[in-house]
């Protein structure tokens, strides 16, 4: 019964990354292409209308709660769960957590800078609202864990690791409503990795 019913919280879980996947990267991505609110500057944002700005924030608080699932997912499937993982997944939950406030923070006072901590503006860049915890760190870590581990085909491991490895590259490369589609793109493959991984989260080493 405790199998089953772990095997049912791993196949959420990857549903829930796949969902926030498709709302916060290819459908927000598309809104971005078509009605761009990013600026050309950092923590600049373009005129936009209040819908827009509390439809971003939701959805991008959404994306953590999301893409943390995705990963707490793989955490039980993919890797033996150790103490020093179970710290960095511990990490992701607050930088998603952080991620999400600081959103929902932009929503508020439609500002790309929406909060200050030591006169140090946070925003919508990943390197400062905590976005690099859960987007890049997080799943290089958790992946190179599951490589040694070997619980699921080295493929699914290389791919999350991919994921990290091409989170930070992706919007210096493209404008931002490329890079978020393409970010959907890859974390949908994440989450959906997750969903038919999910019965090995009953195998234990």
């Amino acid at each position: 019964m405790e199998e089953r019913a772990e095997v049912r919280l791993v196949g959420r879980l990857g549903f829930v990354c796949m969902a926030a996947a498709i709302l916060s990267g290819l459908l927000l991505g598309s809104w971005e292409m078509a009605r761009p609110v990013f600026g050309g500057a950092r923590y600049t944002l373009n005129p936009a209308s209040p819908a827009q700005l509390w439809s971003y924030g939701v959805l991008q608080a959404f994306k953590s709660v999301g893409f943390v699932s995705g990963l707490f997912g793989f955490f039980l499937v993919a890797t033996q769960r150790g103490s020093l993982l179970k710290v960095i997944m511990s990490l992701a939950a607050l930088g998603g957590t952080f991620y999400a406030v600081v959103w929902i923070m932009i929503a508020v006072t439609a500002r790309g800078d929406a909060i200050y901590v030591l006169n140090r503006p946070i925003g919508s860049d990943a390197h400062s609202n905590g976005g690099f915890l859960f987007l890049w760190i997080v799943p290089i870590a958790i992946g190179v864990e599951a490589l040694f581990a070997r619980r699921i085909p080295r493929w699914k491991s290389i791919w999350v690791i991919f994921v990290g490895l091409l989170g930070p590259r992706i919007f210096g490369l493209f404008a931002p409503g490329v890079a978020m589609v393409i970010e959907g793109v890859i974390w949908l493959a994440l989450g959906y990795i997750v969903y038919i991984s999910r019965r090995g989260a009953t195998m234990r080493s």
